[in-house]
């Protein structure tokens, strides 16, 4: 309702619309798309005179324009690009004289009016005056009674009330006001309009010229497919066709478009440039003080001093036809400007331009296919032939257990003998027929990759589990008395092959190896990736074959000697036949000196044990000698035992002493003897 009251506000005669500028199209002409999910879209044509060529975008579409566009006009000027704006609406629509937010009838629009003067053709006849205001009013319609909008306006006659809803049209007198008013129109569709945002690039000048601008948006990545045709011999040259998918995701037909793939990954990102940003400011109040009196001030006094005169001089800055800023003597001073803008006289770098159909070139750290001129509509796909080569290959057989208990797979070597780079992507073999499919990693020009496609059923594997020798000690030193030893154990694993087909196999055995690990009586692998390696067996037609990997791992292991007991060290002595003789022997010493340790805390020991049971024995002969009469002949005989416990006590007590300061002269000779030691 609001938009039909609206239009009687416009659409009568007399009423001026803002004429559109002229508009021109300019092509797509180049476009390189990357394997990172991005495109660079390169527009060039001719305009004449003054032109605003329009762009329709997306609005996530937008932010990346925002960030990427580049813009080169030949001879003339570029004015600036206008787009819509996407501040919130009710913040838009207040901006303008007439504010839509809450106007949802002609009465809320006129009511905003006041002041302004209107012209209303109503059923009795043309009424013009300044709108006053509006408001609503009953009327009798025969037996019923409505309430109708009234605009209240001051004529020449006077004042005025004109029913809105009988008016068959409103016209606002003051041009500007009309302005404002479609201006937020627009802003309303704008705001509704959720698909496509116009972007103008006004382009100034005179004659005929050439333009161009380019931009960096989001892409489908674009894809490879392969077709791979063996030879009939075991070796020879196949034949490799390849494929790329892309997609045509713009507004835009390409029509005869220089289309370049990139594989590559640079940096990209999204970023909000669209949206307007508004910060929050404090409010600060207006400071307010005491009115001050003017001062007066004495003249001072001042050294002499020769007055200096610094001029500066601003350099005058011209800008290019891109509006890069540069100096006059050529020096840019802002920005840069991406591959194929500028010219020679220009100064704008120039990079590697497209070459010829179908060719494929390295560019450092990305790689790209020049498809030369594509046709493809808008939102379209296409398949585009990038190979179309020989390619030499091996039939080949690999087994990993891992992927099949028993069985190998089918597959080949493929060995890029093409001068182009391969981007990974899925494989479609064809030996007399369908194969199978395989994936291809991405390939460079002499490299070679296995691929498989198929089970081969002809060829039967049987892994045995991995079993292990018991470790034993190949080498040992001594230093600082500590015994270092060095264990080796060793690994086996055997595949049992056999080949029930009637023709000869060539099988890469995929062996995943232990860390660490040597290889030992076992042929060296023809390839290792990390800890996988692979060995190549030759089957005859129903051959049979064994293939054996033994692997030692060497482990270390470290022995205090000054903690072992005599068992221990006669034990490393006498079992470790890996030891060199020398360690063996310092290990035999010091067996001899902690046995001649141990004789003498053993004597100590057994003294020990025997002043302990004489004194228990003296607790029984005092407690015997209480119990009976002193003088008694028992009782004399109890006394002379006691005696001779107590001769015996000491003289242990004094061969106790002595033993136990000849064990610590033997265990320091033992210790140092350690310590000082360093053989192996």
């Amino acid at each position: 309702m609001l938009i039909r009251y609206i239009a009687l506000l416009l659409f009568l005669p007399g009423f001026v619309r803002a004429q559109p500028d002229t508009t021109a199209d300019v092509l797509v002409q180049r476009v390189v798309l990357f394997t990172s999910g991005v495109g660079y879209f390169e527009h060039e044509g001719s305009i004449s005179g003054d032109t605003d060529v329009v762009l329709r975008f997306s609005e996530r579409t937008l932010n990346d324009v925002l960030k990427s566009l580049v813009i080169e006009d030949h001879g003339g000027r570029i004015a600036g690009v206008t787009y819509p704006s996407e501040a919130p609406l009710g913040r838009t629509l207040g901006a303008f004289a007439v504010n839509l937010t809450n106007a949802t009838s002609l009465s809320g629009v006129l009511g905003q009016l006041r002041g302004a003067e209107v012209e209303v053709d109503s059923p009795d006849g043309r009424v013009r005056g300044t709108v006053l205001g509006v408001s609503n009013q009953q009327f009798a319609v025969g037996q019923t009674v409505v309430t109708a909008p009234v605009l209240t306006v001051m004529s020449r006659d006077g004042l005025r009330n004109v029913r809105l809803d009988t008016a068959r049209g409103v016209q606002l007198v003051d041009p500007s006001l009309r302005q404002e008013l479609m201006r937020a129109l627009e802003a309303l569709a704008n705001a509704r309009s959720t698909d496509q945002k116009p972007m103008h690039l006004q382009f100034r000048g005179g004659g005929h010229r050439t333009v161009r601008f380019g931009y960096v948006i989001e892409s489908p990545v674009w894809k490879t497919s392969y077709r791979l045709i063996l030879p009939d011999e075991d070796e020879g040259e196949g034949t490799l066709q390849g494929w790329a998918l892309v997609e045509n995701p713009t507004e835009s037909d390409w029509t005869n478009v220089e289309l370049s793939l990139v594989s590559g990954q640079p940096i990209s990102f999204v970023q909000n440039l669209y949206t307007p940003l508004y910060i929050s400011r404090p409010v600060v109040q207006v400071a307010r003080s005491g009115a001050v009196a003017p001062q007066r001030y004495q003249e001072g006094l001042r050294p002499q001093t020769d007055e200096v005169s610094v001029e500066y001089e601003r350099p005058l800055i011209e800008r290019d036809a891109i509006g890069v800023a540069r100096l006059q003597s050529g020096e840019v001073l802002q920005g840069s400007v991406p591959a194929r803008y500028g010219d020679a006289n220009s100064g704008v770098i120039d990079i590697t331009t497209i070459t010829a159909t179908g060719t494929s070139g390295d560019i450092g750290e990305y790689f790209q296919y020049s498809l030369g001129e594509v046709t493809l509509p808008r939102h379209g796909s296409a398949m585009l032939p990038i190979v179309a080569d020989a390619v030499r290959v091996e039939r080949i057989s690999i087994y990993n257990e891992s992927v099949m208990e028993r069985n190998a797979m089918r597959g080949v070597r493929l060995i890029n003998t093409t001068d182009k780079y391969l981007l990974g992507g899925p494989m479609t073999v064809f030996d007399e027929g369908y194969a199978g499919d395989a994936l291809l990693d991405d390939l460079k020009p002499g490299r070679d990759r296995l691929l498989s496609f198929a089970i081969d059923q002809d060829l039967i594997i049987d892994a045995s589990p991995q079993s292990s020798d018991p470790s034993r000690v190949v080498t040992g030193r001594i230093v600082d008395g500590v015994l270092r030893l060095q264990r080796r154990t060793v690994y086996e694993r055997s595949y049992r092959i056999t080949n029930r087909g009637d023709s000869p196999r060539t099988i890469l055995i995929e062996h995943n190896r232990r860390a660490g690990t040597e290889l030992v009586d076992t042929p060296e692998p023809v390839e290792q990736v990390g800890l996988l390696d692979r060995y190549r067996v030759e089957l005859e037609p129903n051959g049979r074959d064994t293939l054996r990997v033994r692997e030692s791992i060497t482990s270390g292991e470290s022995i205090a000697l000054q903690n072992q007991n005599v068992s221990a060290l006669t034990l490393y002595a006498a079992s470790n036949s890996g030891l060199p003789a020398d360690v063996r022997q310092a290990i035999q010493q010091a067996v001899r000196l902690r046995q001649d340790w141990a004789d003498t805390e053993r004597e100590i020991a057994a003294l020990e044990t025997e002043l302990a049971e004489i004194t228990q024995d003296q607790e029984r002969i005092r407690g015997n000698m209480k119990a009976v009469q002193a003088g008694t002949a028992y009782y004399c005989r109890l006394l002379r035992k006691l005696d001779e416990q107590e001769t015996r006590i000491d003289r242990n007590g004094a061969e106790i002493e002595r033993l136990r300061e000849l064990a610590s002269r033997q265990e320091r000779a033992f210790r140092n003897y350690l310590r000082n030691l360093d053989i192996g």
